[in-house]
């Protein structure tokens, strides 16, 4: 039954904001709670864990490609993270920042500051005075976790210096009296950032989110297509389609999702009330720059097309 396009604009957007649970959360969840006290109980308090000494905590780089999922598992885990979340004692105690455009140190502080409610702050203002006013920030807002999210954008200003000063601002909040444990995400190559100087890349533990492979991921895929069919009142497919989604998404949870998503929203506005290898195909075509006959959806031998070529983040490199 053709549905308007009112209705299916809202069962998409109720599709949209679900939340798919993998193995994937316990991760990022178990790394955190690595850099937290403990109360008696054994349960993790907002209160950093400090090493060498008592001088420091710790810092937490989380990587994966794009399209995995990376930026909406990290935000989960936060917000519902007991100790840190939205329904931790006395509110939230993360705050969460993107890399901004330019990504240079002043510019970072300034939008850490933002983020915060800080009242804006003065453009003549001296970088290293910005981060004083940073540290000072965090520690009056209780903030126990500063995640960056898109770290990886760091390269974008090409100066090895700039980040080289970044990296010592960073060492600077886990130094700070109270210090502030640092949650870096993007692209693998954030690791060769990180990397730039050997005891700054020490103070952080590294987190790459395996990749999306039937025998971990197969049953739960496919009860999500069965779970979505069922929320957009449409017929799951006849046949088997999650190896398929699975090498299309080039082995991304994120990118699985929103494949599938896509197939429905093809299905529901063609008026059909039966979700096929057809509609995968269609939406799939849509957004890649590839013939029927590199379509997995669509090809015999799926599994022999290549997907890989521009697509691999590994392949980028740092300016120098």
């Amino acid at each position: 039954m053709l549905k308007s396009e009112f209705e299916i604009d809202n069962i998409l957007e109720v599709l949209r904001h679900k939340f798919v649970t993998t193995h994937r959360d316990a991760e990022v969840r178990h790394e955190i709670d690595r850099l937290l006290r403990r109360d008696a109980d054994g349960a993790p308090i907002a209160v950093p864990v400090r090493f060498s000494g008592g001088r420091e905590a710790r810092g937490i780089v989380v990587t994966c490609h794009p399209g995995d999922g990376k930026s909406t598992i990290i935000d989960h885990v936060l917000k519902t993270h007991p100790a840190l979340g939205l329904g931790a004692p006395g509110g939230p105690r993360y705050l969460a920042v993107t890399v901004p455009s330019p990504a240079t140190l002043k510019a970072l502080g300034c939008e850490i500051l933002r983020v915060s409610g800080y009242p804006d702050v003065s453009e003549r203002r001296e970088r290293w005075s910005i981060w004083r006013l940073v540290r000072h920030r965090l520690a009056a807002l209780g903030v126990v976790v500063l995640l960056i999210d898109e770290a990886h954008d760091l390269r974008s200003n090409g100066s090895v210096e700039e980040i080289m000063d970044i990296l010592c601002a960073f060492k600077s909040l886990l130094e700070a009296d109270p210090p502030v444990i640092l949650l870096l995400s993007g692209i693998p190559i954030l690791h060769e950032i990180v990397a730039f100087e050997g005891q700054k890349n020490r103070r952080f533990a590294k987190l790459e989110l395996s990749p999306v492979t039937a025998p971990t991921e197969g049953d739960k895929l496919q009860q999500l297509i069965v779970d979505f069919c069922r929320c957009a009142d449409i017929a799951p497919p006849e046949v088997d389609v999650v190896p398929r989604l699975i090498y299309a998404s080039r082995y991304r949870f994120g990118m699985c999702i929103e494949n599938t998503l896509n197939a429905i929203e093809e299905a529901l506005r063609h008026g059909d009330d039966r979700l096929t290898l057809a509609h995968f195909a269609e939406a799939w075509a849509a957004v890649e720059s590839k013939g029927p006959d590199c379509n997995p959806f669509l090809a015999i031998k799926w599994a022999c097309i290549d997907l890989t070529e521009g697509t691999d983040p590994r392949q980028w490199k740092l300016k120098k």
